[in-house]
């Protein structure tokens, strides 16, 4: 199974929109793996990992067909995660099926063309930010009419949609009000990962999910870096700690590899300084591009 990320950085994007510090003026002058757009991911061939703003620029530069896509998980409903209005340029009217092409065409339909059907999981808030979205873009219709369904599953259960075996699980991080974001068990062509991001460290029923499981690879955040801890998202020490756990849990299938992702340009250094300080651990820093095989 392929996987490309098609972002590694956390919400202000690596180097900072607005920022001059060392780390994002390093970035800037070596350019390549230092530069980093907000975090998603596309696996097994036509399946996504969060949606954000940048997601179709990105899909272009790193040569993924977005068209196809049939699956989207969402971990939250922050913006850097789920960017609705790029769903909503789906729509296209059920009376459009009766039109002829040039008749479609006139009409100047956001989508002229049939689209597979992307099936969205996601919390509540997610669905609601969608909803709302499209109900002030004065368009709450049918979602067949944006060949989408959505689905809030329910934690810790399993689901499978489009050859793609999933489980849901809390994360420890804050989406809107008392919600909190997802994390995913994912298993597609015989091969098993965790995604999680964003989440600092797991609760005992998130970690004894994990701990249930056998994975060929672990994709994590590591958004703080050498920051003080934080409990929703995860910093060095914690991101150390996880790995132990992981050890401890003996979750590999083989040899371990662990993916750190959604990286802060002001708490993560730079790329190159990254690898180097990981040598020897079975971490590996990603960037924006990577392909990794499973």
């Amino acid at each position: 199974m392929e996987l490309t990320f098609l972002g590694t950085a956390a919400a202000e994007q690596y180097p900072g929109l607005w920022c001059t510090c060392e780390y994002c003026r390093k970035a800037r002058r070596l350019g390549g793996k230092n530069i980093r757009r907000t975090s998603s991911v596309h696996f097994a061939g036509d399946c996504l990992i969060d949606f954000p703003p940048e997601e179709f620029s990105q899909a272009e530069k790193y040569g993924i067909d977005l068209m196809s896509s049939r699956l989207l998980l969402v971990t939250h409903s922050h913006e850097d995660h789920f960017y609705p209005q790029l769903l909503y340029w789906r729509y296209r009217p059920k009376e459009a099926e009766n039109l002829s092409e040039r008749q479609r065409f006139e009409r100047g339909y956001s989508r002229q063309q049939d689209l597979p059907v992307l099936h969205i999981y996601g919390n509540e808030c997610v669905y609601q930010e969608m909803m709302g979205l499209f109900k002030r873009q004065g368009q709450l219709n049918d979602l067949k009419e944006f060949a989408v369904e959505f689905t809030v599953p329910k934690l810790y259960n399993e689901y499978e949609c489009n050859g793609v075996r999933f489980i849901p699980m809390e994360a420890s991080h804050m989406d809107q009000g008392d919600k909190k974001g997802i994390i995913y068990i994912i298993e597609a062509q015989g091969k098993t990962f965790l995604y999680a991001c964003d989440s600092g460290p797991y609760c005992q029923k998130t970690a004894d999910c994990i701990a249930a499981h056998r994975f060929d690879a672990v994709i994590m955040e590591q958004t703080f870096g050498y920051a003080k801890k934080g409990e929703y998202h995860m910093d060095w020490d914690h991101g150390m700690e996880t790995l132990e756990f992981f050890r401890e849990a003996k979750i590999w299938k083989s040899e371990p590899r662990v993916y750190w992702t959604h990286m802060s340009p002001h708490r993560t250094p730079p790329h190159e300084d990254l690898e180097e300080l990981l040598k020897g651990t079975a971490v590996t820093p990603a960037y924006d591009g990577m392909k990794i095989e499973l």
